[in-house]
């Protein structure tokens, strides 16, 4: 089988650049669908610095919907996410804005219990996903970025994480202890949601490298990518970040699934040609290596140190955290014994209090 990937300069256009990225390959609103455009809103960092999907691309697909006669809602679960959290955090990234403008409205995906949903996975039996999503078929809007446990992070990533609701987020990172582990259950939660999704659009006009999804730095490139497969996406944008996909955790897998295409060379790339921007990699070396061997040892992981200066003991990550090793007492202390190094404080602290370090000897008090 046939994939294809568009890949399309967005430099000065984001409109038009988001409608020849769909228009090349070939898709159309579903006649008689109700679509919900999924963009990556983690937490209330901007597109700008690289952490959150640009607003003006959703803002696009909403006009190019409503150009065909239909309407598009947009949601999305950002990292611990409770009632109300996904509109804070819409309304400070520029999003609500846009959604607003476009005569579209926010669905938040933390307003009603999760459905339930049986899973054939090889870790993952069940897990608790975001009922509008069923509603619905599904535009996935990821961003392009770096991620210090998955190495990068795209179409199927978001598609995964982004539809469970709030803490429920925590099953995924208690089970995935390893780069094989959060691989396989990833693929697990992304194999029941696949059948929903009819678009994905890859926001790499401004992306991130380095300790992302949400420390690392922005790193401008100004592309736009489409395709209706989120797996082929993720192979010919991470290409274009330099990497050779098959060294992504979690494409491997769901390679090895047959959930999209065997390898790069199964895809036809449409568009602007890209010259390779090799991205700077999350300084979590040990996962890079890790992932080539299927195996990780947390006891050479690097630790996290907290910036106390810098926390204002909202609380964010330990609410966030899977394991509970982490509690409020005027600012944030973890019980180095409960940690499992997920990470995840990092990726939901909004005010960069929490820092990995490159030493393996440093840890958070």
């Amino acid at each position: 089988m046939r994939y294809s990937v568009s890949v399309v300069d967005a430099k000065d256009d984001i409109r038009g650049a988001v409608a020849k990225a769909i228009d090349l390959i070939g898709w159309t609103p579903p006649a008689g669908e109700r679509l919900l455009v999924k963009p990556n809103m983690i937490n209330a960092k901007t597109s700008e610095e690289g952490a959150t999907t640009d607003p003006r691309v959703v803002l696009a697909i909403i006009d190019i919907v409503r150009a065909a006669g239909m309407n598009a809602w947009v949601g999305d679960s950002p990292g611990n996410a409770y009632p109300g959290k996904a509109r804070e955090v819409f309304s400070k990234t520029g999003m609500l804005e846009a959604i607003i403008k476009g005569g579209s409205e926010l669905v938040e995906f933390e307003g009603l219990p999760p459905k339930i949903v049986k899973l054939n996975g090889k870790l993952i039996k069940s897990i608790g996903l975001a009922r509008p999503i069923f509603d619905y078929r599904l535009i996935n809007v990821p961003k392009l970025k770096t991620h210090v446990q998955t190495i990068m992070t795209g179409a199927l990533k978001n598609l995964a994480l982004g539809c469970i609701p709030g803490s429920g987020k925590g099953v995924i990172h208690s089970v995935g202890k390893t780069p094989d582990r959060m691989a396989k259950a990833i693929v697990d939660v992304y194999s029941a949601i696949r059948p929903l999704v009819t678009l994905n659009v890859m926001d790499a006009v401004v992306c991130m490298e380095g300790n992302g999804p949400t420390g690392g730095d922005p790193l401008r490139l100004g592309k736009v990518l489409a395709s209706t497969d989120a797996l082929a996406l993720d192979m010919v944008s991470f290409s274009m970040a330099g990497l050779d996909p098959e060294d992504v955790p979690y494409v491997r897998e769901a390679s090895r699934r047959a959930l999209g295409p065997e390898d790069l060379d199964s895809i036809d790339i449409l568009g602007n040609a890209f010259s390779t921007v090799k991205f700077r990699l999350p300084s979590t070396f040990f996962s890079r290596v890790a992932s080539f061997a299927g195996s990780f040892s947390p006891s050479i992981s690097p630790s996290v140190s907290l910036i106390t200066s810098k926390c204002t003991g909202c609380g964010n990550c330990a609410q966030a955290c899977p394991a509970s090793a982490i509690t409020i007492e005027g600012y944030a202390k973890r019980d180095k014994s409960k940690c499992i190094k997920c990470y995840v404080c990092y990726e939901v602290c909004e005010h960069g209090a929490v820092k990995i370090n490159r030493s393996l000897s440093r840890i958070w008090p």
